[in-house]
């Protein structure tokens, strides 16, 4: 019988081994299968038909930041970090005890590099982002502001010389445009608007000792006009409604319509004194082109600024050289770009340059009288100033500028100035 046992476990350990056998043999040809799998891996990574979309399926690192997409292999070693206003992994080769001379004195937390963006007055809508439709979607407040109540009536009433209240309203009126429900009731009221924008542009009052510490009026008249327009295209339909009756509307102290006398005002005046180079004159500038950004988003209104000569007027604000100019220049620079340049912010191409441009010559004689042929002339010169600064906004502005005039060429002559 115990012959007999050991007979039967002779074929359990044979098949045992057959199998470890057949284990140890497969082992490699799975890995070669699984190897073979990963390298017929395609070495790009393409989500659409055209080349220029795609991107290595191993992320190439360079000495610079790069944009790591989510697919993306990542090898192991690099300096990654996380920009944390666009959500999107960046990396670059790692160089030990090298650090980004860019980044100094910005706040790190756990490895993520907070990059500060240069910032910009007013949002960025994407081009082909749908239209937000306001009408019927604005709810009214529960009870109406005070505040407001009385500043659309003083307002209404033109009772601003040498009134404390006006000025402290007019403040108080700037923060509630930014609400769209006030931002419509402003823009809905033709005797309100038109009273905005005769303050906007003519000299204001004398101010009182209790008032000094406020804005000017001008300045605060073109900051509510801005606020009330500002991506709230229901209240932008009320004022093009109205537009035609403000051109013919007279100011209080004005010697000719509106039609007359706001175009020509967007601009810096004749410097009477040093105090116009000031930081207060280029401030209201700045709100002055904030108000006729909002009003251009009207294609009616557009067509008008553009036939009376709007960009001559802001060539002569890029014709200045004091610092103090600096902030309204920019402001003018992205007004172009955001108006004009560039289409994935709404720009409509070819309806601006038109003028031809004028020689350096002509721009330098010109001064600071500067006409629209000047604009390539003044941001180059501005750009070259900046030449150090590759994110200055002169150097995008240059380049676009540029392209629109081989898009659009304008015919070359000689202008008498």
């Amino acid at each position: 019988m115990p012959s007999q046992s050991r007979l039967l476990r002779l074929p359990a350990l044979f098949a045992l081994l057959l199998g470890i056998v057949f284990l140890v043999l497969s082992t490699p040809v799975l890995a070669k299968s699984t190897d073979a799998r990963e390298n017929s891996k395609p070495d790009l990574i393409c989500h659409t038909s055209d080349p220029k979309d795609c991107y290595p399926r191993v992320f190439e690192a360079t000495d610079e930041f790069q944009k790591v997409h989510d697919d993306q292999d990542l090898p192991h070693g690099l300096h990654v970090r996380l920009n944390v206003y666009t959500g999107e992994k960046e990396a670059k080769i790692n160089v030990p005890g090298e650090g980004d001379a860019s980044l100094e004195g910005l706040p790190v937390e756990q490895d993520i590099v907070v990059v500060e963006p240069e910032a910009r007055d007013d949002p960025i809508i994407p081009k082909g982002a749908p239209v937000y439709e306001t009408a019927g979607k604005i709810k009214a407040p529960q009870h109406e502001a005070k505040a407001f109540v009385d500043a659309m009536k003083l307002l209404k009433a033109d009772r601003g010389e040498h009134d404390p209240a006006f000025d402290a309203s007019l403040e108080g009126l700037e923060d509630l445009a930014h609400d769209m429900y006030y931002g419509l009731k402003i823009a809905e009221d033709p005797d309100v608007v038109k009273s905005l924008v005769c303050h906007m542009i003519q000299e204001p009052y004398p101010r009182v000792e209790s008032t000094e510490s406020l804005p000017p009026r001008d300045q605060q008249a073109a900051a509510i006009l801005a606020a009330s327009l500002q991506n709230n295209p229901t209240a932008l339909e009320q004022v093009s409604k109205q537009w035609p009756g403000i051109l013919k509307h007279y100011c209080p102290e004005g010697m000719a319509p509106l039609a007359d006398e706001l175009f020509r005002s967007i601009g810096p005046v004749p410097a009477k004194d040093a105090a116009e180079h000031t930081a207060a004159a280029a401030n209201l500038i700045k709100a002055r082109v904030a108000a006729i950004s909002g009003l251009i988003k009207d294609p009616a209104i557009r067509a008008d600024f553009l036939r009376l000569d709007l960009m001559g007027e802001l060539a002569r604000v890029l014709a200045r050289e004091d610092k103090e100019w600096a902030a309204a220049q920019r402001k003018v620079g992205l007004f172009a770009v955001d108006n004009f340049l560039d289409e994935d912010m709404g720009a409509v191409a070819g309806q601006w340059p038109k003028a031809p441009r004028l020689t350096d010559e002509q721009c330098k004689k010109a001064g600071w009288q500067a006409p629209e042929g000047c604009w390539d002339y003044h941001v180059a010169r501005i750009a070259k100033a900046n030449k150090g600064n590759k994110s200055h906004w002169s150097r995008d502005l240059q380049t676009r500028l540029a392209a629109a005039r081989k898009g659009n060429p304008a015919p070359s002559q000689h202008v008498e100035l």
